[in-house]
This record gives structure tokens, C-alpha cells and sequence, in this order.
């Protein structure tokens, strides 16, 4: 878990050790016709893409499903990474995907200016609904990002060419005059007012994870375990 400089927060070393058991699972239209219970291999469509009226937050998939994960996240944290790439993150994506939950992201830049950068340019990227992939894309390059400097305007635009469809004179201008620096500031705001001590964080319907329940993190059958309880006490 990354605990932040800025406002209390302070730095310190990945403590998410993520060894995700993903597990072969039905998509939704399998004989569990459980939409949380959806597979690695499932083909799923693209999850919708949106900023929700606080103005602060970036909603994958709909908006009004009654289930709702948020996550805390830096852009610079290696645990994040960790997580994002390695953890439960990819899991929460696919159920967004498929359905069963809208997944919020609050992203901090308390770690620097590349946060900073980061997060604007993810903001930018869910005007062409390429937030799901850039997002995951930054992550995949963030320790080889952070070895050379950390994110850079210049490093976020070549790392969006991989994404078809992102690059563009509306997406780069975005990004190289940092068009959403109210959205990441505001952002880094709530992230300062909320209770949270680390990133990456994790609350499910306004609720933090109880602490030690790390397993939600790293865990595949731990995390659906619970959103199910919580899903079932929303019915």
C-alpha cells in the first residue's frame, strides 16, 4: 500500500503483494446467470465511459447500477501498479464490463507533477471513451516511466499512439496544455478530504474495506465473495 506525502500522506513501499487467483468463472449469460461471476475469457463489450456530477470522479461502466466500487489511486504509485496490473483491478474491469458494478476511480497526484499529468490525461481520455485502456496501459509502463522521471506530457502522448483511436488534435492539445487541471485538482481534493490513508484504497458502496481485509486486493474469490454480501444486502 502506497501512504501519501501530501496532507498526512506519507510515501512508503508496495505493500500490496499481489498474487490474484483469478479463477476460470461464467460470464453473465452462463448457467450461474451471475454477472459477478464473469471469466477472464469472457468476450464483453466496452464499459461506458463518464464523469460523474461531483466532477471529480470517472465512472466505468453504468452509472446507475446500484453496486458501486470506488478506488483511490495515484498514477506514480507502484502499488497501485501492482495491483492494477497483477491484483483484483482487472477482475472489477470486467465485472464494469459485464454489467455488475460501476466502477469509480478518484485519482490522487500527491506522489508529483507526473501524477499530475497523468490524471489529465486519463480525464482526457474518456472523451474518446479510451479511459479503460489507457488507464491500464500507463500502469503496464508506469516502472519503466518512473525510472526515466516519472510522466511527462511528451511520455503520455507516446504512450497514448498505442491506444487506436486516443491520439488525436483534441486528445494532445488536452494533454499539452493540461485543458483539465480544475478536474485533477479537485480530484486530489476529495482524495485529501476522504478517509483514506493509502493507495491503493478500496470502498465498496461508501464503504472502506475493513481493515486487514488486504485479500480484497489480491484475491479473485475473496473480493466477489464480499461484493456479493454487499449485493445482496442492497435487494
Amino acid at each position: 500500500m502506497q501512504v501519501g506525502s501530501r496532507r498526512g500522506f506519507l510515501v512508503a513501499a508496495a505493500a500490496v503483494t499481489a498474487s490474484a487467483s483469478l479463477g476460470a468463472c461464467r460470464r453473465r449469460e452462463g448457467a450461474s446467470g451471475d454477472p459477478l461471476d464473469v471469466s477472464a475469457s469472457a468476450d464483453l463489450p466496452v464499459a461506458p465511459e463518464s464523469v460523474a456530477a461531483d466532477g471529480t470522479t470517472i465512472v466505468l461502466g453504468d452509472p446507475a447500477a446500484p453496486l458501486a466500487v470506488r478506488l483511490y489511486e495515484d498514477l506514480s504509485c507502484p502499488a497501485c501498479a501492482e495491483f492494477e496490473t497483477e491484483g483484483t483491478a482487472p477482475y472489477l474491469k470486467r465485472a464494469a464490463r459485464n454489467g455488475a458494478l460501476q466502477l469509480q476511480f478518484t485519482l490522487g497526484s500527491f506522489l508529483g507533477p507526473g501524477s499530475k499529468f497523468a490524471a489529465n490525461a486519463l480525464r482526457a481520455a474518456v472523451d474518446q471513451n479510451r479511459f479503460a485502456e489507457y488507464h491500464e496501459l500507463l500502469y503496464r509502463h508506469q516502472a519503466r516511466v518512473r525510472k526515466s522521471g516519472g510522466f511527462t506530457r511528451d511520455r503520455l502522448l507516446g504512450l497514448a499512439i498505442m491506444i487506436e483511436g486516443l491520439r488525436g488534435p483534441e486528445f494532445d492539445a488536452a494533454v499539452l496544455d493540461t485543458k483539465y487541471r480544475d478536474f485533477v485538482e479537485a480530484a486530489d481534493d476529495a482524495m485529501g478530504r476522504s478517509p483514506v490513508k493509502g493507495t491503493p484504497t478500496m470502498a465498496v458502496n461508501g464503504t472502506l474495506v475493513p481493515p486487514g481485509s488486504r485479500a480484497y486486493y489480491t484475491d479473485r474469490s475473496s473480493l466477489y465473495r464480499h461484493l456479493k454480501k454487499v449485493a445482496r444486502a442492497t435487494d
